[in-house]
């Protein structure tokens, strides 16, 4: 008999899961065999036993789907990780697929790609749906453009100055400074300060 992939569901929409069991078990190269709501019930399962591949919905409203998604490539290294979520958004999809995904797919797919992309991760290689390909490739296209007190505070952040540090040298308000950091992160699509001084480093804006 031909070995069928063993797939796990996560995500907290009921219909969801049943939805794309149904569908999944309906191919011939592939099974369900537990769905999830909750990463909390997940992560109990993982620890005792583990699916081939594993689809992830990345906003889950009992905790990070990012962050467990890394967890699960960090702890289960042979678990294949498929990020199945609505976000289009180019930060999120260059973050996940630099945390170590093996595929990326829009909910917006038909199920004939979330099959080529579970038979795909499942030969060890990784798949991205040709969406999330098109937006990769607009985005890298894309410079981001600074005003001169961006630049200047940015460069800064990268010197490792706090909000207030900053204020003084720019005689500035605090609150001002802190606007332009939280803009500064939105226009990087970065989660945090660290990642935004990496990603102006490799930019080489400052």
């Amino acid at each position: 008999m031909k070995y069928r992939i063993d797939v796990n569901i996560v995500d907290d929409h009921t219909m969801v899961c049943d939805g794309l069991t149904d569908a999944i078990n309906r191919s011939d190269i592939a099974h369900v065999s537990h769905t999830f709501t909750t990463l909390a019930s997940c992560r109990q399962m993982l620890a005792e036993r583990r699916p081939d591949v594993l689809l992830l919905d990345i906003s889950i409203p009992d905790g990070d789907g990012r962050a467990f998604c890394k967890e699960i490539i960090d702890n289960y290294p042979k678990v294949k990780v498929i990020a199945l979520t609505s976000h289009d958004e180019y930060s999120i999809i260059r973050h996940m697929l630099d945390s170590g995904v093996h595929g990326y797919v829009l909910k917006s797919s038909p199920i004939e790609t979330l099959l080529e992309a579970l038979a795909c991760v499942w030969k060890g290689e990784r798949y991205v749906c040709s969406e999330a390909k098109d937006i990769l490739q607009q985005g890298e296209k894309q410079t981001i453009s600074l005003t001169a007190v961006e630049q200047t505070i940015l460069r800064h952040i990268c010197d490792g100055l706090t909000n207030p540090q900053i204020a003084e040298k720019m005689n500035l308000s605090t609150e001002t400074i802190n606007w332009y950091r939280k803009r500064l992160l939105a226009k990087f699509g970065a989660k945090n300060t660290v990642m935004l001084v990496k990603m102006a480093l490799k930019e080489q804006l400052v």
